[in-house]
C-alpha cells in the first residue's frame, strides 16, 4: 500500500484475543478504507479498563500515532477501547481528528438529534464491564453524566460470562454466545429506559454484533466503525463522482 494514500490509524492496546471482521482490529472491518493497525505496547487492558494510567500512556499513544502520521499517512486515528474516552481531552490536543472512543457519538446523539430536557435518556450505552464504566468516562467526551448504560457479565465464571472470558482467553472465540451477551444487555437496556432511540457500543470488540442489536431492540446503533468512517470521511474529501 501506497505511503501516499491517506490511511485510518488504529492505536490498539496490548491484546492477543480474536479479532474477526467487525472487530476494530481487523482490517476487513473497515471495507475500502486503508486502516493501518499499530500496537501500543505500554497499553495493556487492566491499566486502560481500570484506569490507572498516567501522561506516560499519553506519550505512548501520541507517539505511535505520530510515526503513523509520517511513515503511513495516517490523517485520523480510533482506538482499540472506549475506555480511553477519560484519555481523550489529552490525545485530541496532539493528534488529528482523534476518534479516542466510540462514547464521543454519545454527545452529538443527545445533543443534535434529540434534544431537550430528557435528551439524555433518548442515548443508551452498552458497555464491557459496568463497574469501570463511570460518569469521567462520558462527561470527558460530552456525554450526560445521567446517560442510561448497561454492561455484560462480569463473574469470573466465563460459562456465565462469555464475553469476559474471550477477551480473557480462557475460553475460544464463541460469536453466537457473546452475541447473546450483547443483545441481552441491550434489550434490558431498552426494557427499563424505553424512551431509548440510539444505542452506542462502548466496546470496540462488539460491532460484530451491532447488526443484531439493531434488530432485537429497533434502534439505530453507533459503535467504533460508524465512528472512524465519519472522521476518515472528512479527513478525505472525494469528488461526488468518486462515492
Amino acid at each position: 500500500m501506497s505511503n501516499s494514500v491517506p490511511k485510518l490509524g488504529v492505536l490498539q492496546l496490548k491484546t492477543t484475543f480474536p479479532r474477526p471482521p467487525g472487530d476494530v482490529g481487523n482490517p476487513e472491518s473497515w471495507g475500502d478504507i486503508p486502516v493501518v493497525i499499530r500496537i501500543v505496547e505500554e497499553a495493556v487492558g487492566s491499566i486502560v479498563v481500570g484506569g490507572g494510567w498516567g501522561i506516560e500512556l499519553v506519550d505512548a499513544f501520541v507517539r505511535e500515532g505520530k510515526r503513523m502520521m509520517e511513515e503511513e499517512n495516517c490523517v485520523a486515528f480510533v482506538t482499540s477501547c472506549g475506555f480511553l474516552a477519560t484519555m481523550h481531552p489529552f490525545l485530541v490536543e496532539r493528534l488529528p481528528m482523534m476518534g479516542t472512543s466510540s462514547l464521543i457519538q454519545v454527545g452529538w446523539l443527545q445533543n443534535q438529534f434529540f434534544p431537550g430536557p430528557d435528551s439524555y435518556r433518548s442515548v443508551g450505552v452498552i458497555t464491557f464491564k459496568r463497574s469501570a464504566l463511570t460518569v469521567k468516562h462520558l462527561t470527558s467526551v460530552g456525554g450526560h453524566p445521567d446517560t442510561p448504560v448497561y454492561g455484560l457479565p462480569e463473574s469470573d465464571d466465563p460459562k456465565e460470562a462469555i464475553f469476559k472470558g474471550v477477551l480473557a482467553e480462557t475460553i475460544p472465540y464463541d460469536h453466537e454466545g457473546m452475541e447473546k451477551e450483547v443483545t441481552d444487555a441491550a434489550k434490558a437496556l431498552i426494557r427499563d429506559f424505553p424512551t431509548i432511540k440510539a444505542i452506542v457500543l462502548e466496546c470496540t470488540n462488539m460491532p460484530p454484533f451491532s447488526y443484531a442489536v439493531q434488530k432485537a431492540t429497533g434502534r439505530n446503533v453507533w459503535d467504533v466503525l460508524t465512528l472512524g468512517k465519519w472522521l476518515m470521511n472528512g479527513a478525505v474529501t472525494k469528488s461526488h463522482r468518486d462515492l
